[in-house]
């Protein structure tokens, strides 16, 4: 921020920055709430730098705590410790973990390591603790998010990656094994089809928790098998999650995708926006 009159005012630590994009003349997006943590004072350049992010220092503290139960119960709980309101996908609640703890770690890191196991996305956003389906397209509410339409025109630079091209760029199986403790017999759920095949070393206690596992490496997979990436003018209304379809790139190059990063830069240069896809077709 420029600060030549030295008129600004410093942001204490853990101080929380409400960010909103927009152009002169409509209206701003909020972006979200950050807590400061860095604070760079340019004296030559009478500019202030200022350093945050959404999770606020509590949230990164270290612990060790045994966590289990209904994903319903979990996250919540998780919430409640930092004063945030849970958003958890509907198709997610009904996940159960028996044991899953949490070993001098933070609750992030936590946090990312059970979205990684289930196929969700965990993040604190403005006052929530959100875990969400990973690549639904969907709303914790379980609406479909709006689709942003794009023409090539719109974009700077983009380039597509493809990976296992000699194959189609084929998916393959994932496996998973669980027990039924009632009748003590071991099932196996699949999720995709064709090669190659993999089957997940643990076995998990119910046929929906198997199948959860077995679906989130199967997008792990999906998302490091085709990515785009694009540069457009600055574009706040762009968020993870969201569908976007292109008109006018190659027809080498897929039409429809879903947004898994996006980065805001407003510089002396102008405001851009810079989106990392991936894609399911």
């Amino acid at each position: 921020m420029d600060d030549y009159d030295d008129a600004l005012s410093l942001a204490k630590s853990e101080a929380v920055i409400s960010v909103s994009l927009g152009y002169k003349g409509g209206e701003l997006t909020k972006i979200g709430s950050y807590y400061v943590k860095e604070i760079d004072i340019d004296g030559a350049r009478k500019t202030i730098k200022i350093k945050a992010n959404a999770a606020g220092k509590a949230m990164r503290s270290q612990k060790s705590k045994s966590r289990k139960g209904f994903m319903s119960d979990l996250i919540p709980e998780i919430a409640n410790e930092f004063d945030l309101d849970a958003a958890v996908s509907g198709n997610l609640e009904g996940l159960e973990l028996e044991d899953f703890p949490q070993f001098a770690e933070s609750d992030m890191n936590y946090m990312t390591r059970l979205s990684q196991k289930v196929g969700a996305v965990a993040k604190p956003s403005d006052g929530h603790l959100v875990f969400a389906d990973d690549m639904s397209t969907k709303s914790t509410s379980g609406k479909n998010l709006p689709t942003k339409n794009v023409d090539v025109a719109e974009l700077g630079e983009y380039s597509c990656s493809f990976k296992e091209t000699e194959s189609g760029g084929a998916i393959g199986t994932v496996f998973a094994n669980w027990y039924d403790k009632e009748n003590g017999e071991y099932h196996m759920v699949k999720v995709g089809s064709g090669d190659p095949e993999t089957e997940l070393d643990e076995i998990f206690s119910s046929e929906k928790s198997a199948l959860a596992a077995a679906n989130a490496k199967f997008k792990r997979v999906v998302k490091s098998n085709k990515t785009f990436r694009f540069t457009t003018g600055g574009r706040p209304d762009f968020f993870a999650e969201s569908p976007v379809v292109f008109t006018g790139l190659s027809p080498k190059i897929p039409a429809n995708w879903i947004i898994s990063r996006v980065e805001h830069t407003l510089s002396a240069g102008g405001f851009s926006t810079s989106v990392e896809c991936c894609c399911v077709s």
